[in-house]
């Protein structure tokens, strides 16, 4: 009888999640405001779309979204027949800001915001963004947290005393502050170039364990501590995601059977004028990411 009743409430609690996100999907007023002004429709529910997430490096107790970018990722979310990407862009990537002359990338965000964030990754990349998302470090622990922390491997010792990380090899339950240890330490051969590896690494994490039926189910249980959620992402959190955005990618991630393709765009290191940058050729990250957003 037990083995009936929790089938029949699996069951019944799958339904009511995928009611939920096509009505969401589809009786929701689809016109809205983007950053620019504009009316902004969103591509199909199968069709391609490139969400971006900007991770601040703000002091724990601040909370203005201001300062410059330490994490900038691209999840492009492919159509039917491509794979989706994390697509990392290195904060020290050596731009052309307008106005401000030749800076690293992760400086545009605190001179022109995100347009100019977005204008530059479409300079460099191709890549049109469709929404963005900026977060902090605290908001980051905090998801973590909520969601019952996650499941890390290790490749090697990571000890660094500026991040806090401190791991040796093996798999490791982690929470927020664990985390976020993890993903800035640069104390290894590859220094920045790693952390960003990293970071992608725990955002894949995040996505491929904690998108399940028995997640979100807690979730959208307003009785357990994981619909906390909510809160966190609104007071943590500025976007301009939309609830058909996150219904319409929390449903391709839910019931998606790809695999999330893990890269960042090539560069190669120089010093110029004493600082040190990472220099790329637009036509050859163009081509590099051409596989990957299909």
């Amino acid at each position: 009888m037990n083995k009936t009743r929790s089938c029949f409430i699996t069951i019944l609690s799958l339904f009511v999640l995928v009611c939920f996100s096509l009505l969401c999907i589809f009786l929701i007023d689809t016109n809205f405001t983007g950053s620019e002004g504009g009316s902004r429709v969103p591509r199909g529910f199968l069709g391609s779309r490139d969400l971006l997430f900007l991770g601040l490096d703000e002091r724990e107790e601040s909370n203005e979204f201001i300062g410059r970018t330490d994490t900038i990722i691209i999840f492009h979310i492919s159509s039917r027949a491509g794979s989706n990407s994390l697509i990392s862009i290195p904060r020290d990537t050596r731009v052309y800001l307008e106005g401000k002359g030749w800076n690293k990338i992760n400086a545009a965000y605190v001179y022109g915001g995100t347009d100019m964030i977005c204008h530059e990754i479409k300079e460099l990349t191709g890549i049109d963004v469709d929404r963005t998302m900026i977060l902090n470090f605290r908001c980051f622990k905090k998801i973590i947290d909520v969601l019952g922390g996650i499941n890390i491997k290790v490749e090697e010792p990571l000890h660094d005393p500026l991040s806090g990380a401190d791991f040796e090899p093996g798999e490791h339950l982690v929470n927020g502050e664990q985390a976020l240890s993890f993903a800035r330490c640069r104390s290894t051969a590859g220094a920045d170039l790693d952390r960003v590896d990293r970071q992608k690494y725990i955002i894949s994490q995040i996505m491929e364990q904690k998108m399940n039926i028995p997640t979100i189910m807690k979730i959208l249980n307003p009785f357990n501590d994981a619909s906390d959620i909510f809160k966190v992402l609104a007071e943590e959190t500025r976007s301009d995601f939309t609830l058909w955005d996150f219904c319409s990618t929390g449903f391709v991630l839910l019931f998606s059977n790809k695999d999330i393709d893990r890269v960042t765009i090539p560069t190669s290191p120089a010093s110029i004028e004493g600082i040190s940058y990472l220099i790329v050729d637009e036509k050859e990250v163009k081509e590099f990411l051409s596989d990957y957003l299909k």
